[in-house]
This record gives structure tokens, C-alpha cells and sequence, in this order.
């Protein structure tokens, strides 16, 4: 029995499955905007050729599409910098498309789903996972990844990078409840808000 041959077979399995969750979650997103007669829009950032930009920006906003990344990020300069691997669904939900921030709701609770807009955007991100690790281990607490917003002050959605759960957690303080076996499981929960627009990462 070959251990890491199965182990490399279950990680890209679980690579394959998040990357078409993010997929159809997309899906999913740009028709319900298009049955709303609307389309999806960001904070316009200047400095920044982002692929998923439609048109031009207007009152600080700018519409937006999903675009497949190409080169994807790549997380191994962050993986080698923390001396560790990092939830393979994890990776895949921040390197698949580039995209605006997602509003939608998990049982009825509103969230912001984070997205790269761009290689610009991807090394701010992958930035702020480091800093977010960090303080983890210095808190000796699991190490979790934060993949969205609530609409609670300082409650985070993260992903426990041992387990690959997601859950909630407090800046600072551990993941106190789960709401997902995995990423993809929780990404095909997962329905657009429309009408949440005024709350933004």
C-alpha cells in the first residue's frame, strides 16, 4: 500500500471538488444578478489591471465578472515562509478565479465570501494569511485561514487548516462552532444575497 501515492490521489480529489464548487458558486451568482437585471460591482482600485473589471468605474464602483486566473496563485512562497502546508480547498478558492467579493447567505446569515481580483490583490491576501498564521501560533491556538466576513464585528470565517472545516471564529480566539465538513461543502450551501450590497468587506 502506497500511503503517499493515496494521499496525493485525495488532495487533488479534494482540489478537483473545490474548484467546481467555486465554479458553479459563481454560476450560480452571475445568474441570480442577471435575473435581477443587475450586475455584481466592486470598490474600484486604480492601481490595479484587474481581469474581472467590466466597463468603467463609476461613484468609487466598478461592475465586475469572474475570470478563470492564469497563472493562478501559487501559495508555495507562503507555504515555504510558515514552514507548512496550507487546506488544499483553501488554496483553491483564492487561486481559481479572479473576482469581486461575494454577498451571500449561509442559513439565512448574511457573509462576504473573499476573492483575488487580481495579482495585486493576491499578494495582499496572501500577506495578511501570514500575519493571520503568525498571531495564531503566537496565541498558540490551531492554525486557521480566514476565508470571509460576517456581519458581526471581528467574527471571522475560517478554515481549520488541520481539519479543513469551516467555522466560525473571533479575531484572536479559537473556532468556536463548525459550519462545514470542508470548503466545498460549505461553498455549495452557500445562496446570493442581492439586496445585501450595502454590506461590504
Amino acid at each position: 500500500m502506497n500511503t503517499g501515492n493515496n494521499l496525493e490521489n485525495t488532495a487533488a480529489q479534494r482540489a478537483a471538488k473545490a474548484a467546481a464548487a467555486i465554479a458553479e458558486l459563481h454560476e450560480r451568482y452571475q445568474r441570480a444578478y442577471q435575473a435581477a437585471q443587475q450586475q455584481p460591482s466592486t470598490e474600484y482600485m486604480s492601481g490595479w489591471e484587474a481581469p474581472c473589471y467590466v466597463g468603467k468605474p463609476s461613484g468609487g464602483e466598478i461592475a465586475w465578472r469572474p475570470v478563470a486566473q492564469n497563472p493562478a496563485l501559487d501559495f508555495s512562497g507562503v507555504e515555504h515562509a510558515l514552514e507548512m502546508p496550507l487546506d488544499t480547498e483553501t488554496k483553491i478558492l483564492f487561486s481559481a478565479m479572479y473576482a469581486g467579493d461575494l454577498i451571500l447567505e449561509f442559513a439565512s446569515n448574511e457573509l462576504v465570501l473573499l476573492q483575488v481580483m487580481c495579482a495585486e490583490d493576491g499578494e495582499r491576501l496572501q500577506k495578511n494569511l501570514i500575519g493571520h498564521v503568525m498571531m495564531k501560533q503566537r496565541l498558540e491556538q490551531p492554525i486557521t485561514l480566514f476565508i470571509g466576513l460576517t456581519d458581526e464585528d471581528d467574527l471571522l470565517i475560517s478554515v481549520d487548516n488541520d481539519t479543513g472545516e469551516v467555522g466560525l471564529e473571533y479575531v484572536g480566539k479559537p473556532q468556536h462552532e463548525v459550519l462545514a465538513a470542508n470548503v466545498s461543502e460549505f461553498l455549495e450551501q452557500l445562496s446570493p444575497r442581492i439586496d445585501g450590497a450595502e454590506f461590504t468587506a
